[in-house]
C-alpha cells in the first residue's frame, strides 16, 4: 500500500484542454485513499465545471481569493494546512510565468506563495509554447526553486499539431508523485551538484577524442541524492540515456564547458566529480575537416586538459563535501590515494575499469577511500553504490565526520 495513505494533497487546475484529465488523476488518487482539496483558476472554469469536481471529491472547490466566506478563514493559508504537496495539473504556460516570478493575483498563486510544502507542476501546452525561451528560463527557475516539473510528453496536440506540450500521461504523473512524496529527506535543502559522463574533446568538425562512459553511474548518484531530498544539478556529457525530471539538467560536451558549467553552479554543500573528463585535449582544433593526403602520418599536438576537480577543491565557494571518481587499470590504491592528495578531495571511489565493471556495466566494485582508510565495497549494481554513497553523505552532514 502506498505510503500517502491517508496523506492530503492539494490540487490546482489551470485553464487549459487537459483539465479534463485531472478529474482521472483525482480519481486514481483516491483509489490511494488520498484526501484531495481542489482550486479552479477562473480559466480553468471556462472548460470544466467546478460542479464536475465538487462531486468527485465531495468538497467545495475554491476559487476566488476574496470571497466572504473563505477570507474569514484565511483560505490562502489554511488551504495548505496538513497538505502532503501542492499539485498544479496541468499547468499552462501562463501559470508558470506566475509562481516563476512571484505574481501572486488570484487564489492559487497565492497559496503557493504562502506554502512550504513540496510542489509539483506538470504543464501542457501548444508545441511552439513550450520551447519558447521565456517558457524555457521560467521552468528553470521553477527548478531552482525547488518545484519538480513534469515535463510534458509529444504527441498529438488540442490544435491538431504533432509536437511537445502534451500533459504526462495520468498513470506516468502518479507514479512519479508517488515516488516523489515517498522519499527519505534527509538532504533537504543541501545542494548537491554531480557531473557524469564522457567529455568529447574536437580535432576538427567531423572527429573527437573521448572514451567509453556512458553516465550511468553518475545519473544514479544524482537520482539518489534528488530521491534524499537534495536540490541536485546534473551536468552530463553525451548520453542516452534518460534522466529524470526531479532532477536539473545542463549538457555538455568539452572539459572546457564542464569546468564553466561546475563553476557557474557553485556555491553548493556536495559536489561529486564522476564525469571522465579526458585528461588530454587538442592544442589546436581545425576549422575545417582534415583531409587524407600522401603522407602516412598525421601529428597532433595534445595538451593538459582542464582539472575540474581540482579547481572545485581549490575554489573561494568550496563545498563542504567534495567527492571523485578514479577509474584505473592498474595500481587502483596506490593511484587513487594519489589522486585524492593531489586533487585535495575529500572522498574518492576508485574502481577498475573491465569487461563486467566500470564503463558500459551496470555493475562496479569500487574502493571507497579517505584520508584514513581504503574500504572496499562488493561488487553491486551501480544503483546500489549510489545508494551506499548518499547514506555516508546523510551520515557525514548529521556528524560532520569524514
Amino acid at each position: 500500500m502506498t505510503k500517502l495513505r491517508g496523506k492530503k494533497i492539494l490540487l490546482i487546475i489551470t485553464g487549459g484542454i487537459a483539465c479534463y484529465k485531472s478529474l482521472d488523476l483525482i480519481r486514481r488518487l483516491q483509489d490511494q485513499k488520498i484526501e484531495i482539496e481542489c482550486i479552479l483558476t477562473e480559466s480553468a472554469k471556462e472548460f470544466v465545471k467546478p460542479l464536475a469536481f465538487e462531486s468527485l471529491t465531495g468538497k467545495k472547490i475554491h476559487s476566488n481569493l476574496f470571497s466572504l466566506d473563505q477570507e474569514k478563514k484565511m483560505t490562502h493559508i489554511n488551504l495548505t494546512k496538513d497538505c502532503q504537496a501542492i499539485l498544479v495539473i496541468p499547468c499552462t504556460a501562463n501559470f508558470l510565468g506566475k509562481i516563476a516570478n512571484g505574481v501572486a493575483d488570484d487564489l492559487a498563486s497565492n497559496v503557493l506563495m504562502a506554502s512550504n510544502v513540496k510542489k509539483i507542476v506538470a504543464p501542457a501546452m501548444n508545441s511552439n509554447m513550450w520551447s519558447n525561451l521565456a517558457v524555457k528560463k521560467n521552468i528553470k527557475t521553477l527548478q531552482n526553486m525547488d518545484v519538480t516539473v513534469l515535463k510534458p510528453q509529444s504527441g498529438k496536440l488540442a490544435c491538431g499539431t504533432k509536437g511537445t506540450g502534451k500533459l504526462m500521461e495520468i498513470d506516468e504523473i502518479v507514479s512519479n508523485i508517488n515516488m516523489i512524496l515517498s522519499l527519505d529527506y534527509k538532504l533537504r535543502n543541501y545542494k548537491a551538484l554531480v557531473t557524469c559522463g564522457p567529455s568529447i574533446e574536437k580535432i576538427d568538425p567531423v572527429r573527437f577524442l573521448s572514451n567509453f562512459s556512458s553516465g550511468l553511474q553518475g545519473i544514479e548518484i544524482a537520482k539518489s541524492l534528488a530521491n534524499f531530498g537534495a536540490n541536485t544539478t546534473l551536468i552530463c556529457g553525451p548520453t542516452n540515456l534518460e534522466i529524470p525530471n526531479s532532477i536539473k539538467l545542463i549538457k555538455v560536451e568539452s572539459g572546457k564547458d564542464f569546468l564553466n558549467s561546475t563553476l557557474s553552479e557553485l556555491p553548493c554543500d556536495i559536489f561529486i566529480s564522476v564525469a571522465a573528463i579526458s585528461d588530454w585535449r587538442f592544442k589546436k582544433i581545425s576549422e575545417n575537416k582534415i583531409k587524407k593526403n600522401s603522407k602516412n602520418e598525421l601529428k597532433l599536438t595534445l595538451t593538459k586538459n582542464y582539472d575540474v576537480l581540482r579547481s572545485v577543491c581549490n575554489n573561494k565557494n568550496r563545498p563542504k563535501l567534495v567527492v571523485g571518481f578514479s577509474a584505473e587499470t592498474e595500481k587502483i590504491i596506490e593511484n587513487s590515494k594519489k589522486k585524492l592528495q593531489e586533487k585535495k578531495c575529500d572522498w574518492l571511489l576508485a574502481n577498475k575499469v573491465s569487461e563486467n565493471k566500470g564503463f558500459k556495466s551496470k555493475t562496479n566494485k569500487v574502493f571507497f577511500i579517505n584520508a584514513n582508510n581504503v574500504i572496499p565495497w562488493p561488487k553491486m549494481g551501480k544503483d546500489k553504490v549510489a545508494k551506499k554513497l548518499s547514506k555516508k553523505i546523510v551520515s557525514f552532514f548529521k556528524n560532520n565526520k569524514l
